[in-house]
């Protein structure tokens, strides 16, 4: 009851800051011309993922996602990540999931050394919803500014940032996708919107045999936005008895969050290098889900993974996708 009761109030704090946000800014057509003249076309994502017939993006969300794409891998070379030789190399392989079966890919049959991952990004959050507005309005976002009025989303009402009725309706559509997988295994990022894209994309999978694990490892951006700060983890356990949070660490005050910085992209790439290489590579499944973050996941494909020529896969995640891979470790030359 504490908890609905939290929830509730919560989303109505954001909701009523969404609309402030919104009143306070002056309307303006779009975003300004410049603002995307070298960004190039969305990737299809034909054959990254198996996107359902009615999933549908709203255009600032696509306008969002081809500029991260962008603005983000000049980020990862400036910070020098990309292209790093590692102990272990991580070849990835996109694969095909029809909604109906994916015998073809069966865990079962896979080396030893290669698993079948589905990562997904949670669905659309408060924050989300809050940078369209702040984007569609011609302004820029600076991640590392502690002013809330050049960056929102470290605005204390964002703290561990729900899903919005759009992106617990993303979670619903894409639940076919969820239900024709086959993980033994579904991790979560502790925040609450990762956490609740998992339980509406992968319903089906709920009391089935299938584990249910919290990782830190696969947190979004650590430190300064206050969208990625966690609620007490004693809540998201009471809330969620069929996820195990017992490797969750950071306790009643989220010590992996500081107010003061936000994680490098270096740091973040170790952190997904490690989450790949010592948790996932390590665990006894063969087939796995990991429902996480956009950022994320970005770093991830791009600074840790070997996609090979495969950009579609480099690129920015929209709410809710999934994209399913085979992976297979090898140790490096």
């Amino acid at each position: 009851m504490f908890t609905q009761k939290w929830m509730h109030n919560h989303s109505e704090v954001l909701r009523r800051a969404a609309i402030t946000l919104l009143l306070s800014i002056p309307a303006k057509a779009g975003m300004p011309p410049s603002t995307f003249t070298s960004v190039p076309s969305l990737p299809s994502f034909t054959g990254v993922s198996t996107t359902p017939k009615n999933v549908e993006w709203t255009e600032a969300a696509l306008r969002t996602v081809r500029m991260l794409t962008v603005n983000g891998g000049k980020e990862l070379a400036e910070a020098g990540v990309l292209g790093r030789k590692r102990p272990v190399r991580i070849k990835v392989e996109r694969i095909v999931i029809d909604e109906t079966s994916n015998d073809e890919n069966s865990s079962s049959a896979l080396p030893s050394n290669t698993k079948i991952v589905h990562f997904q990004r949670h669905g659309q959050g408060y924050h989300n919803l809050i940078g369209e507005i702040f984007r569609e309005s011609g302004r820029s976002i600076d991640f590392d500014e502690r002013d809330p009025k050049k960056n929102p989303f470290v605005r204390p009402e964002l703290v561990d940032s729900p899903l919005t009725a759009f992106g617990l309706a993303e979670c619903a559509t894409w639940r076919g996708v969820g239900a024709s997988l086959r993980p033994d295994l579904i991790v979560v990022s502790p925040l609450q919107r990762a956490i609740r894209t998992a339980t509406g994309t992968f319903a089906d999978h709920i009391g089935t045999g299938a584990k249910w694990m919290a990782h830190e490892g696969c947190r979004e951006d650590l430190g300064l936005l206050s969208c990625n700060r966690m609620r007490p983890a004693s809540e998201a356990a009471a809330e969620f008895p069929f996820v195990d949070f017992g490797g969750v660490s950071s306790g009643e005050s989220d010590s992996l969050w500081g107010p003061d910085k936000r994680e490098t992209r270096q740091e973040q790439a170790d952190r997904a290098y490690g989450f790949v290489t010592e948790f996932l590579r390590n665990r006894p499944e063969r087939e796995i889900a990991v429902v996480t973050h956009s950022s994320f996941l970005f770093t991830m494909f791009n600074a840790v993974f070997d996609c090979g020529d495969d950009e579609d896969l480099r690129s920015w995640f929209m709410t809710s996708e999934i994209r399913s891979v085979r992976i297979s470790f090898s140790e490096s030359q």
